[in-house]
């Protein structure tokens, strides 16, 4: 087998390269087929951020998809976030760095605190917002004080304020689940049982998809798809078309794209593989795993 010249050369076609400007054609081509897809494709809803966007009939709505409170839970939650990530996993003495982020971070929480009447916030959750803060606040002034903190005596305090966070995590939850299902409960009683079959749901997430992703649980579930609760992750699964998620659909046009283009991608894998699902995976993964096999003498592991 031929050896790679290891020179450092740029490897990307030239705009005027002629394979460059075929490329371009396909590349013009999908684009256009992608748009004409999402222009006749059937009901469609996105859901990006704090919005879920219908699209149907011609027609845009928009409606919430969480409220305030949902943020105010998440944001005394990221407080103890915020002192892992000030201090580290191992601990140790303070940095200058360091320790002007604690006092900010204190300066901060103590504005936050003086506002937590007004937020609305029952009064269960009013008691568990200043018991969180109070706490942080707390371990703050010990940690200054001290001019560190050991490993240990930090995922003490973390560990001690688990109930709390968990509570907040719940409660956020509760919010996200209930302002979505208003909103999408509204838009489906006024659609045809045409319309209704039709629909498809794309889940943007601004940083990587995770299992078991909240939007992508509730959809699932709402449009009778596969639902495996927490467990559950984007997969391949024909039986799941009707509700995709991505990081990379940010906003609501990248989510829209995003769901022409599987629709479309679905059609490719069928048409060139007779595989409804192929297009699901990279088009290259079959191939490199044969090759890979080849390189370094193992077989993959099937997952259990």
């Amino acid at each position: 087998m031929p050896q790679p010249d290891t020179t450092a050369v740029p490897t990307a076609l030239d705009p005027s390269d002629p394979f460059a400007q075929l490329d371009d054609a396909f590349l013009e081509a999908y684009a256009a087929r992608q748009r004409a897809v999402l222009d006749r494709m059937g009901p469609a809803v996105a859901h990006v951020d704090d919005s879920l966007y219908l699209r149907i009939g011609g027609r845009r709505e928009v409606g919430p998809a969480r409220t305030c409170l949902y943020h105010q839970l998440k944001t005394i939650c990221h407080v103890p976030l915020a002192l892992q990530s000030i201090l580290g996993d191992e601990g140790g003495e303070l940095d200058d760095a360091a320790r002007g982020r604690l006092v900010e971070l204190a300066r901060r929480a103590e504005v936050a605190d003086g506002a937590l009447a007004e937020a609305g916030f029952d009064p269960e959750q009013l008691v568990r917002q200043r018991r969180l803060l109070d706490a942080s606040r707390g371990f703050i002034a010990e940690v200054l004080q001290a001019g560190g903190v050991t490993a240990v005596t930090l995922i003490g305090f973390l560990r001690a304020q688990m109930d709390d966070i968990r509570a907040n995590i719940a409660d956020a939850a509760r919010d996200q689940l209930h302002t979505m299902h208003a909103t999408f409960s509204a838009w489906v009683a006024e659609m045809t049982p045409e319309q209704w079959s039709q629909l498809r749901v794309v889940v943007g997430s601004g940083h990587m998809d995770r299992t078991g992703n909240l939007a992508a649980q509730y959809f699932s579930l709402a449009l009778g798809d596969r639902w495996e609760g927490r467990f559950e992750r984007e997969d391949e699964d024909p039986a799941r078309r009707r509700v995709i998620t991505s990081e990379g659909a940010t906003d609501e046009e990248s989510a829209f794209a995003l769901l022409a283009t599987s629709v479309f991608d679905t059609r490719t894998s069928n048409a060139f593989f007779g595989e409804e699902s192929r297009m699901g995976r990279d088009v290259l993964a079959d191939a490199g795993e044969r090759e890979l096999v080849a390189m370094f003498g193992r077989q993959p592991e099937a997952p259990t």
